[in-house]
């Protein structure tokens, strides 16, 4: 994961800021004496130097996914984690070295969200995509950072690059519910049950009227409906007959010819 969140950083820092690849390198090295003495050309290092759990983002619950069949599953939210980037430029001269690294800066600020379309395969197919941050005042102080590279101290954007891992297992969902009854009593122990049928209705507008002998109920916008009803039941939308309810399932019409 880590690996191709690099690769999708890369590709949209060479997009926003921009950084060709003719012009100017870009390095995922640790920023070390060893590392800067082999710099030749202009650069933009993005050293991750930490990991850690968002625990601010985190949800609860289940969601449903479908996976490459179309099969729907339950699972619970994917985590996701804070990777701190110590961004720095390179060059040979200090004032080229300056309008590289606020060029890199005025990009990150203008941009909140690394876009789906820079983000490298599979990890185009995770949700939500990452989120983009530059560190305020009140952060860590970098000096120590640099003094355990044994480097010189340099201004860089701490910049914290809030992912998704898609690491939720997932587990098979129920069949979906095209029926249910609901049995109601009053005070002299008389009960009474009701069962109420799902259908829909293709291409029917909001509000269409589905009616069995049992209660009448109006589609919604997708032409979906529940309506009281018992098996063998006739069915009539808008007044006119269209089927019947089966003896399992939800209710299902008749192609009109």
């Amino acid at each position: 994961m880590l690996n191709l969140l690099d690769e999708s950083l890369e590709e949209f820092l060479r997009a926003v800021v921009p950084l060709p690849k003719r012009e100017v390198d870009i390095s995922f090295d640790a920023p070390d004496k060893e590392w800067s003495a082999r710099v030749s050309r202009p650069t933009i290092n993005l050293y991750l130097w930490d990991v850690r759990r968002n625990v601010s983002e985190r949800e609860y619950g289940l969601e449903t996914v479908h996976d490459e069949n179309g099969r729907p599953h339950r699972r619970p939210p994917l985590p996701r984690v804070d990777c701190r980037y110590l961004v720095t430029a390179w060059t040979s001269d200090m004032r080229d070295e300056h309008s590289l690294l606020g060029a890199t800066l005025a990009a990150l600020l203008m941009h909140t969200e690394i876009a789906a379309q820079y983000l490298q395969a599979p990890y185009d197919a995770v949700t939500p995509v990452p989120s983009v941050t530059i560190a305020s005042g009140g952060e860590r102080d970098n000096s120590d950072f640099w003094s355990a590279l044994g480097g010189q101290l340099k201004p860089g954007l701490d910049v914290t690059v809030t992912a998704t891992v898609d690491s939720a297992l997932m587990v098979a969902a129920g069949p979906p519910v095209h029926r249910f009854s609901i049995i109601t009593s009053n005070g002299d122990n008389v009960s009474e049950e009701r069962t109420f049928v799902a259908g829909q209705v293709a291409a029917a507008e909001a509000g269409t009227i589905v009616s069995t002998p049992h209660g009448a109920a109006e589609t919604d916008e997708e032409g979906k409906f529940l309506v009281p009803a018992e098996v063998g039941d006739k069915v009539t939308v808008n007044g006119k007959s269209r089927g019947e309810v089966p003896p399992t399932g939800p209710i299902e019409f008749k192609r009109k010819r």
